[in-house]
């Protein structure tokens, strides 16, 4: 069971609000639940705790997920080859034996994996066209084609934000997908990601213009059910150590924009698609439209 400072720290993490909570406690009144969380009840029934960290537990299993043991990325996590059919680094990452009847064999057409896969490794995977991968700590993960509303809302922030800087003659770019984040190229090189979304100030990141050397300024991902996991522990981890200054997590489905300020306290402020959302990186100054989004969107 778990502990009201532990169940405290998911909710400000994830940025679960106490309706939330409420609608997956739906016998624990939503009072009980705001006494609870702040701080107002000492010794809080011994039923209504199991009810709460049975729902926090079930939010953890469903979304997050058990995404690091003893330090390292769990398993299940992670596309990993069974010993026979281990790939050496810098070889194709992909069975391509073929079933007749069935095609591909086996665990066939998935991503095998060993660990201590390199930028230097990736770049010479032979995938099949239309598969993208990217490299946590050495290990590869397959990606998932982004669907149009996916394209949409990056596709409008990016012109939010080109535009900005256009007309402030600034020095930061904003890119799009697919681009290369090489987040630890100085510390083994064995992290690499496709954000959505990045603004780039450092100019010298991007001195060989295929690939950025090091943690962008501003990340942002559109997050769907599959990627969950991904984007809300393991890359916002490594985002975070690597000195990303601000991160943007915007699920459409449930009405949400997480909003990480890694420079200022580590705080987290959550919008929804009726919300202007201010820029931390350019003071507030730079201000995304939301609501205009999603009349886009659903257009």
């Amino acid at each position: 069971m778990l502990t009201v400072e532990e169940m405290n720290q998911i909710r400000q993490k994830y940025g679960l609000s106490y309706e939330e909570i409420q609608k997956g406690c739906e016998d624990v009144s939503i009072s009980s639940i705001q006494k609870i969380f702040g701080g107002y009840v000492d010794k809080p029934r011994r039923a209504t705790i199991e009810k709460l960290s049975r729902y926090f537990e079930s939010f953890m299993k469903e979304n997050i997920g058990p995404i690091y043991e003893n330090g390292s990325l769990a398993s299940d996590n992670r596309y990993v080859a069974e010993q026979s059919n281990y790939f050496t680094k810098g070889s194709s990452a992909v069975d391509i034996t073929q079933n007749k009847e069935d095609g591909p064999t086996g665990l066939l057409g998935e991503i095998f994996t060993q660990r201590g896969y390199t930028y230097s490794d990736y770049a010479k995977l032979e995938l099949p066209e239309g598969v993208r991968v990217e490299v946590v700590d050495g290990y590869l993960y397959k990606m998932d084609a982004p669907n149009i509303v996916h394209q949409d809302i990056a596709g409008e922030v990016f012109f939010v934000i080109r535009d900005y800087i256009k007309r402030h003659k600034g020095k930061c770019k904003v890119l799009m997908s697919p681009v290369d984040v090489r987040l630890e190229y100085d510390k083994g090189d064995m992290t690499v990601v496709q954000p959505d979304l990045i603004v780039v100030c450092d100019k010298d990141k991007m001195e060989n213009r295929k690939n950025v050397k090091g943690a962008p300024d501003f990340v942002l991902e559109v997050i769907s059910q599959s990627s969950k996991k991904m984007d809300m522990y393991v890359k916002m981890t490594k985002y975070k150590e690597n000195g990303v200054r601000e991160y943007w997590l915007v699920d459409y489905e449930n009405d949400k924009i997480i909003k990480y300020d890694f420079e200022n306290n580590d705080n987290i402020t959550m919008y929804t698609f009726k919300d202007k959302v201010p820029v931390e990186i350019y003071d507030g100054k730079l201000v995304i439209d939301f609501k205009e989004i999603k009349e886009y969107v659903e257009s």
